[in-house]
């Protein structure tokens, strides 16, 4: 094998798992974020971990409130999805700029991707420096899901998604 860079092995790691992460501001404004790092970490308790850079919004939303809610949108979704990857939720309402839909979660104050395969209401319960990036542990405190629905994976790299 040549030696590659860490980027050269994303592209070459891909497909990934794509999700949107929901957070809400101080004023009850929801953001949404696309997100390919995220994994599950244990099924007692459930938990899930998120990896988002330290420049970004959605990491100051999490850090301020302690919840996220972690979609994983389905097929609808796919061009919508994406397109909340190419601009910041400081100044945006992605939701209503890309037109998605969005209800209240049962658990959690950020609000839930309606077109989605699986939706996580998470709460963070630990947070680690990781370079670049913060990677934040969270409880699942509720799971829905419509297993009828395809998700998305993100393709070649993150500069495409594919429904499977």
């Amino acid at each position: 094998m040549d030696r590659i860079t860490l980027r050269e092995a994303q592209k070459l790691s891909s497909p990934n798992p794509f999700a949107l992460i929901s957070t809400v501001d101080e004023k009850g404004r929801n953001n949404l974020m696309a997100l390919s790092w995220w994994t599950y970490c244990s099924n007692n308790p459930p938990t899930v971990a998120v990896c988002l850079s330290k420049k970004g919004y959605s990491g100051c939303l999490i850090k301020a409130t302690g919840e996220f809610a972690l979609c994983l949108p389905n097929e609808s979704l796919q061009e919508a999805a994406f397109r909340c990857g190419t601009c910041s939720g400081r100044d945006t309402d992605k939701a209503q700029l890309f037109g998605i839909t969005l209800e209240s979660a049962s658990e959690i104050a950020p609000m839930l991707v309606s077109q989605s395969k699986v939706a996580l209401e998470c709460r963070s319960t630990q947070i680690v420096e990781t370079g670049d990036h913060y990677l934040f542990v969270a409880d699942v405190v509720a799971a829905h899901g419509d297993p009828g629905a395809k998700h998305l994976l993100a393709e070649d790299g993150y500069t495409c998604l594919a429904a499977y």
